[in-house]
């Protein structure tokens, strides 16, 4: 009589294979949602790094036109072309500036979001203590700086990867 060869795995074979492949599930998820993470604020700092390259642009084609350095109330103004959908968004109200990783869905509790505050002054402008908004840092001879009122415009902006009361 001739023996039947089984081929097949048996059931311990695959509850071992899926064990296994838990074990790695287990491990790789949370190091990929790292890189994911990590990928993500490397994008939102590239954008935003733009958005600064594209209103120091914007401020020379002013100096070019009125010979005083301005800048948009709204930053997006400043870019070639607009980012697309709901993903950024720039709120004239509160001056927030929004990155929604995962999309705007009109819930912004619900959304990862990332904020960055901006806010631009005009050319002489001066806050309610009557100091003025902008300032033209000058290098002394003993190497100490000294901050001047400055004539031109200027904007902040604060957020991550941003000083606080960084002005530019």
């Amino acid at each position: 009589m001739k023996k039947k060869l089984n081929k097949g795995f048996t059931l311990i074979e695959l509850i071992i294979v899926m064990v296994l492949l838990g074990i790695l599930a287990a491990v790789a998820i949370p190091r990929m949602s790292n890189t994911i993470r990590s990928a993500e604020e490397s994008a939102e700092q590239k954008f935003m790094g733009n958005l600064v390259s594209a209103l120091e642009v914007y401020s020379s084609d002013e100096v070019v036109k009125g010979s005083v350095k301005k800048f948009p109330s709204n930053p997006f103004i400043a870019l070639d072309k607009w980012p697309d959908g709901n993903v950024w968004q720039f709120d004239e109200q509160t001056n927030n500036l929004r990155h929604f990783r995962n999309g705007f869905d009109g819930d912004f509790n619900s959304n990862e979001v990332q904020t960055w505050t901006y806010y631009s002054h005009d050319p002489g402008s001066h806050d309610e203590n009557g100091d003025s908004n902008c300032f033209a840092t000058t290098q002394n001879d003993d190497g100490s700086y000294n901050d001047q009122p400055s004539p031109h415009g200027c904007y902040t902006l604060e957020g991550p990867g941003y000083d606080e009361n960084y002005q530019y």
